[in-house]
């Protein structure tokens, strides 16, 4: 694999940094779409001479957002660069890539490689504009550079007021697996991110790639074994810092829940929801029909005793048996789809 020559179409415009860590790693660039249409992009879907695909425009965009579910489900590699998709796409495009058999990955800057103890690291971090949204990206990359060190984060805390998201003010508090607290707040450091623990002073720069780390991102993508969990570690990242609004929200510390959503859970959801609509439905349905037969009770035998006194054999037709079972149909058909889960696509495991 090392002399291999790893094609790619670029998505967006390469920097220059990561740009010359792959083309002086026997990366070749075959083409490039800029945004914001990426026009003819659509080529890349029939091309024999691709091995991937370098993603590094947003993908807050419904246009973009649209363009990496169909290169996933048309089972094109793609590694998105510092990805910037909030939880609930990110989630979305990984049951893509399950159900559709594809491969994914993010490509993101090396983790903290110094030694901090388990008490607590003040971090500050510097903004464009200060808005929840760009809060929730940077910090999730701070969270991904920590982790290396510090394990998952499993519970966050903010603080502090915010008008029309003006989040001058805001103090976050994550706490992570080894016991660290990280008071993390919106500052001033030399480079995007610094963090500070007794005598020890770390900058962490979100462009700062490494050469190794890119290749081996690359080298998995496009392998027989595709192991590379990262879009997975940002997915769960990324939801654990938008529980910073839940947290304003609510006024206290919200717990990290690890685990990522499948599409089997998402049926098992849907079906729980319908299943306690259908039931309530026909509870209501019974209720209202009993109540309305035993309102008819005294009228229907005043009806039968006076056909019995006249010898009248002409009694009051009644609905024939499978007409007054019909509630039972919409229940039975629910109980019908509990079978689909048997036709949905899971992900291989290696044996």
């Amino acid at each position: 694999m090392k002399d291999h020559v790893i094609r790619v179409a670029w998505f967006g415009t390469p920097s220059d940094n990561l740009q010359n860590i792959l083309l002086s790693d026997n990366v070749e660039i075959l083409d490039v779409f800029h945004e914001p249409h990426f026009c003819q992009w659509e080529s890349v879907l029939a091309d024999p001479n691709l091995d991937a695909i370098v993603f590094s425009a947003t993908q807050s965009t419904s246009e973009n957002q649209n363009v990496l579910r169909t290169l996933t489900q048309n089972q094109i590699p793609v590694a998105v660069v510092n990805p910037d998709a909030d939880s609930l796409f990110a989630y979305e495009l990984e049951m893509i890539r399950l159900d559709a058999g594809s491969r994914l990955t993010a490509i993101l800057p090396k983790g903290c490689d110094h030694k901090l103890e388990s008490t607590a690291v003040r971090g500050q971090a510097r903004l464009s504009d200060p808005s929840l949204s760009r809060i929730y990206h940077h910090l999730t990359h701070d969270l991904l550079y920590l982790e290396n060190t510090l394990g998952l984060p499993k519970y966050v805390f903010a603080m502090g007021a915010r008008l029309h998201e003006d989040v001058r003010n805001l103090a976050i508090n994550v706490e992570f697996t080894n016991g660290c607290l990280l008071n993390w707040t919106a500052g001033a450091p030399r480079q995007n991110s610094q963090f500070e623990q007794d005598n020890i002073l770390i900058d962490f720069d979100h462009d700062g790639f490494s050469t190794s780390n890119v290749k081996l991102t690359l080298e998995n993508l496009i392998g027989n074994e595709n192991n590379d969990d990262t879009w997975v570690r940002y997915s769960t990242t990324r939801e654990a810092a938008e529980l910073i609004s839940l947290s304003l929200k609510k006024g206290r510390r919200i717990e990290i829940f690890d685990g990522n959503p499948t599409e089997s859970d998402s049926f098992k959801g849907v079906m729980s929801t319908t299943g306690c609509f259908l039931l309530m439905l026909a509870l209501a349905i019974i209720t209202a029909l009993a109540v309305f037969d035993i309102g008819q009770l005294s009228e229907n035998r005043d009806q039968h005793l006076t056909a019995l006194e006249s010898s009248d054999a002409g009694l009051p037709e009644r609905w024939p048996l499978w007409l007054r079972l019909w509630p039972v149909y919409p229940l039975a058909l629910f109980l019908s789809f509990q079978f689909l889960k048997i036709v949905i696509r899971t992900e291989p495991k290696d044996g």
